[in-house]
């Protein structure tokens, strides 16, 4: 599973690059936004792919986006330490499939990785923080606004 780490911050992406290693992964790593989206562009088919939210030259959300549109099937992660609901739905609506809030959820991650299922459908739509894992369910809606249009 050819597999895309980019993070700029060497003891996160040494780890994560060298974590999915021993999972038998094809990793590549990548300091910056553009490092990653050229690796990204040399491969015919791009499986996993897990991105850091600040990069020095682009946010993540716009690394994701530029992946969903070169690799549709690829799962994306998004990896941050923002946990704000804005950040997780910005980041599904650019084609995340799943929101880790570092780092607690690198080792469910991980074990997901190892127990993936053929279609990737527990890597799918999928928010991992420090509470462990849980299915994402779309933008918050505001209950007040949803309470005056049903009047």
């Amino acid at each position: 599973m050819r597999t895309l780490v980019v993070d700029d911050e060497f003891a996160n992406r040494d780890f994560i690059v060298r974590l999915f290693q021993t999972a038998h992964l094809d990793v590549y790593g990548a300091e910056t936004g553009s490092e990653g989206l050229e690796i990204a562009r040399k491969f015919t088919a791009l499986h996993f792919a897990l991105i850091d939210h600040d990069l020095p030259d682009f946010k993540g959300i716009d690394v994701i986006r530029q992946l969903r549109a070169m690799h549709p099937q690829a799962i994306l992660v998004m990896a941050t330490v923002h946990d704000h609901r804005e950040v997780v739905d910005q980041a599904f609506e650019a084609g995340a499939d799943i929101f880790l809030v570092k780092p607690h959820g690198f080792m469910e991650l991980y074990r997901r990785v190892l127990d993936r299922q053929p279609d990737g459908a527990n890597l799918r739509r999928l928010i991992i923080d420090q509470y462990g894992p849980r299915p994402y369910r779309g933008p918050k809606r505001n209950t007040q606004t949803v309470a005056a249009v049903n009047r």
